[in-house]
């Protein structure tokens, strides 16, 4: 016991110190473009003249930021300072009424690509209100292991889902002159000892599994890239050369902004000569002497730093960041469209689990108890990603006493009349799971719920056959324990301040949950591969893994996260091998029933096909649904996962209303990395096309045999 609460005290502290640390600022408005000073030139791009006109001093200048926030400019050149802002789950640390949204697997439980597209125009205009030139994020990283401290910042498991998401996401930022700088490459799957932690991958896991939805997110538009704190497979990715130079900037031919993590460098020479082009959020190890001295032992050319300097200028040109206001008064923060769009996100992410003989939806009618510890609160994931309102936002408990509903205090379950009362009640909901100070950057969180909302489920559960339970959490989490137990489990992540109004709309009925899970829940921690490597003590924060050794080899080592599951992560291992998950990747339930009938398939041209179902809302309850297309192959040349997501579509259907889906597959839906080629391949043969309402949930199906196009 004393134990769990030094943690939890611990942990605490962590928390209060980041608050500190990233606290709102005041600021003022810039409405005018940059003037920028520059000689005549037949030269065309704007960046490569400012490089030319600068002195060595100014470009070094440029090699890093400041107040924590700002990358400086150079004032002779007309070349304002631009700053950027934390964007998980809204603008962080200004003094604004920024709008704020679910967490990023929230929205991928959405699985609406014009949802993410709003979401992400909203995030954009909201930036040019502010002045905010650049986006740190979105974050892409897969849900590898379910205990990860940040997976509620990423779009779950999937690399496929992952992408789409952020790249819809990008595409509405970018209607705006804002650049997004997608993060964390690479590999940074755990927030175990991340400065300290060395993820060991193989090359065909790392090119299926965790560069993908990096590369979709470039390709949509993204102008920026941030590394991460750990190793990939011996060398921090801040200095990377085969991450950075061998693959972003050989293979993708990306040119613009790379960017550190806050505090992410580990030398000087590896980071100017392979690494970032920028140091946030200052000089470190690019300080004005430490560049200098680089230079003068010829580690670098100065044409190497005119490189990384254009790269943050080419960023910027792309952008439209030279000729625009540095601040739109054309734009809002906080609008009420821009709040519906928050509204809209948290209403369509959660994730029905569980609904037994119809407990929801609830009439509002009912004689209600509501309890459980995230009830009396509005949780939100913690470190960077925390937004810090300027009006705290109603509960749910809060609500739902205004309308009527009793509210049970903290331990409610010791106390006799309270159990009484939910014994007698019409049903009871419970909203558990974790805050910002269990969900966090810089540690890992808690497999299981806490002791005090474990009891709260059991003892409800055992005196009201109609027990709701709502899960907030970033990622999966243990049910086995008590799910049998319950009439209702409505899985939600972190919603955000409409997190009150969002759940009165989905257990009341006036909306049906639509949401699908982009992780897999298992029965038991260790059903999932990942984390039969990964250290046993994940949970335990200590202040060595938090400060002690950053970046020196020397105080303490660097600890191999072996992924030794290979491919075998989340539905790609349950689907493959086993065993049998509580809750499948895709998943979600639905006020209504949903029928998948005629199937069919054109041939577009030789190795492209167009699939189209009928979709039908065979219930009484108008409902939105996800139907999934996975592709299974039959003759695998090597070995494969039973079946990969490659196509969802979302639609919203009346009762009894029929809509045709269509789905387009391409070659590359049926690619893989090969180690001979050393390039993404796609093997000729038999595919299955499935298409469902789940991973587990397949409707239709057909085999197609792909043969390659003859040039």
């Amino acid at each position: 016991m004393s134990v769990r609460w030094f943690q939890k005290a611990l942990k605490q502290v962590i928390q209060m110190r980041m608050i500190e640390l990233l606290a709102s600022r005041s600021f003022g408005l810039d409405h005018e473009p940059m003037q920028l000073q520059l000689p005549q030139s037949k030269e065309k791009s704007v960046a490569k003249r400012l490089v030319s006109a600068m002195t060595l001093d100014e470009k070094i200048s440029l090699l890093s930021g400041r107040d924590e926030f700002c990358i400086p400019g150079i004032e002779r050149l007309g070349l304002k300072p631009v700053w950027s802002s934390d964007a998980t789950m809204g603008l962080r640390g200004w003094k604004a009424p920024v709008t704020d949204f679910p967490a990023a697997v929230a929205l991928a439980a959405t699985f609406d690509d014009n949802l993410i597209t709003r979401v992400g125009r909203v995030m954009g205009c909201e930036c040019r209100a502010l002045g905010i030139g650049i986006l740190l994020g979105p974050g892409v990283n897969i849900a590898r292991v379910p205990v990860c401290g940040r997976n509620f910042e990423y779009f779950g498991e999937d690399p496929y889902l992952a992408g789409e998401m952020a790249g819809r996401y990008i595409s509405g930022v970018r209607e705006y002159p804002v650049i997004t700088t997608v993060k964390h490459f690479a590999c940074n799957n755990s927030e175990f000892d991340r400065h300290k932690s060395d993820s060991v991958v193989d090359e065909r896991t790392l090119r299926e599994l965790y560069l993908p939805a990096f590369k979709r997110a470039l390709e949509a538009g993204s102008l920026g890239i941030m590394t991460s704190y750990n190793q990939v497979n011996g060398t921090y990715t801040s200095e990377h050369p085969y991450l950075i130079g061998s693959i972003l900037r050989g293979e993708w031919g990306f040119d613009g902004l790379v960017v550190s993590d806050w505090n992410s460098l580990y030398s000087t020479d590896g980071a100017l000569k392979d690494g970032v082009d920028l140091e946030m959020p200052q000089a470190r190890y690019f300080t004005k002497e430490r560049v200098l001295d680089a230079l003068a032992r010829k580690v670098v050319t100065e044409q190497d730093i005119d490189t990384k300097v254009l790269h943050l200028l080419t960023s910027y040109e792309k952008a439209g960041l030279f000729v625009v206001p540095m601040a739109d008064p054309a734009c809002q923060v906080g609008t009420r469209e821009n709040r519906d769009a928050a509204l809209d996100a948290a209403i369509g992410a959660p994730v029905l689990l569980q609904n037994k003989a119809q407990a929801l939806p609830l009439s509002p009618s009912l004689n209600l108890c509501i309890g459980g510890s995230n009830a009396y609160t509005v949780a939100q994931g913690g470190g960077s990603s925390m937004v810090q309102w300027e009006t705290k936002p109603q509960t749910f408990a809060s609500l739902m006493q205004e309308k009527g509903a009793f509210l049970l205090p903290k331990r409610w379950f010791s106390q006799k009349r309270c159990k009484q009362r939910v014994s007698s009640c019409d049903a009871v909901v419970l909203v558990v799971g974790f805050g910002h100070t269990e969900e966090s950057e810089a540690y890992d969180r808690p497999w299981t719920l806490n002791r005090a909302d474990l009891k709260a489920i059991e003892a409800a559960a055992r005196l009201n056959k109609r027990t709701i339970v709502v899960v907030q959490s970033g990622s999966a989490v243990e049910m086995e324990s008590w799910h049998d137990q319950v009439a209702a489990i409505l899985y939600t992540s972190f919603l955000g301040s409409s997190t009150a109004q969002a759940l009165k709309s989905l257990l009341f009925g006036e909306v049906s949950p639509s949401g699908k899970l982009p992780f897999t829940q298992a029965r038991r921690l260790s059903d999932y591969r990942s984390m039969r490597a990964y250290p046993r003590d994940f949970d335990t924060v200590t202040v060595d893994r938090i400060k002690k050794g950053q970046g020196d080899p020397k105080v303490r080592e660097v600890e191999k996260l072996c992924y030794t599951e290979a491919l075998m992560v989340g539905y790609r291992q349950f689907d493959t091998e086993g065993p049998e998950p509580l809750y499948c990747f895709g998943f979600g339930l639905s006020y209504t029933t949903f029928s998948y009938t005629d199937l069919q398939v054109n041939e577009l041209s030789q190795g492209m096909w167009q699939l189209s179902v009928k979709l039908t809302n065979t219930g009484n309850f108008p409902a939105s649904e996800v139907a999934q297309l996975y592709i299974q192959p039959l003759q695998p040349a090597v070995f494969r996962p039973a079946q990969e997501l490659k196509g969802y579509r979302k639609v919203f259907l009346q009762p009894q209303e029929a809509r045709e889906v269509f789905f387009t597959v391409e070659a590359t839906a049926f690619e893989r990395w090969d180690l001979n080629a050393w390039k993404f391949v796609s093997d000729e043969g038999l595919y299955e096309l499935r298409i469902g309402s789940s991973s587990r949930d397949i409707r239709l199906k057909c085999v197609v045999d792909y043969k390659k196009r003859k040039s």
